[in-house]
């Protein structure tokens, strides 16, 4: 085994314990595959809707791409994607909501290699990995990336203090022509 895909491995356990210690109820099935789970083809797919999403606090806005598919055989999916790396993806095989399962890019290396398996009762949702954020701000320089530890206060526009017009300059006082001063003041 050489170092770097024990490293790898390593990113890759790292990633999904904190997925499992993300939240104290979190209860799903978490499954590794170093090759990567299969990725659908969109292509063949039939796209169903495409939406925009806010699925995490340390980036601004609503900052995830959803779309959903539907494939010949009537499974759907849902890609996740933010600035166009698609980090997750959930599937529905019985038509039904929930999704039963999702995959995962948790570190960056384009194999989807984290499969979730939520509680059959369970809301558990994804959540977008630290190199899609750190991703996103290298694209976006002007924004400061907040610490993993620090959320981002929400946008708000109550806070923001009233705009204070500022009051016009007087006018500067205009000279007369020198013609205009030669004549005598009667």
């Amino acid at each position: 085994m050489n170092g770097r895909s024990r490293h790898s491995r390593l990113r890759v356990g790292a990633s999904a314990m904190g997925v499992l210690l993300a939240g104290s109820l979190v209860r799903a099935e978490i499954r590794i595959n170093p090759q990567g789970w299969r990725f659908p083809n969109t292509y063949t797919a039939a796209k169903e809707m495409i939406r925009v999403s806010d699925r995490t606090p340390l980036i601004p806005g609503k900052e995830t791409i959803l779309k959903g598919y539907r494939r010949a055989d009537g499974t759907r999916f849902m890609t996740y994607e933010i600035e166009g790396r698609v980090f997750g993806v959930q599937f529905d095989t019985d038509g039904k909501p929930p999704f039963e399962y999702s995959i995962m890019d948790a570190d960056g290396d384009g194999k989807f290699e984290t499969r979730i398996v939520p509680e059959k009762d369970g809301r558990d949702q994804g959540y977008v990995p630290q190199w899609v954020i750190d991703y996103y701000y290298s694209k976006h320089p002007e924004l400061k990336s907040p610490s993993g530890a620090i959320k981002p206060a929400p946008p708000s526009l109550v806070d923001a203090p009233e705009p204070v017009a500022k009051p016009t300059p007087p006018p500067k006082p205009v000279a007369p022509p020198p013609e205009v001063l030669s004549q005598p003041n009667p």
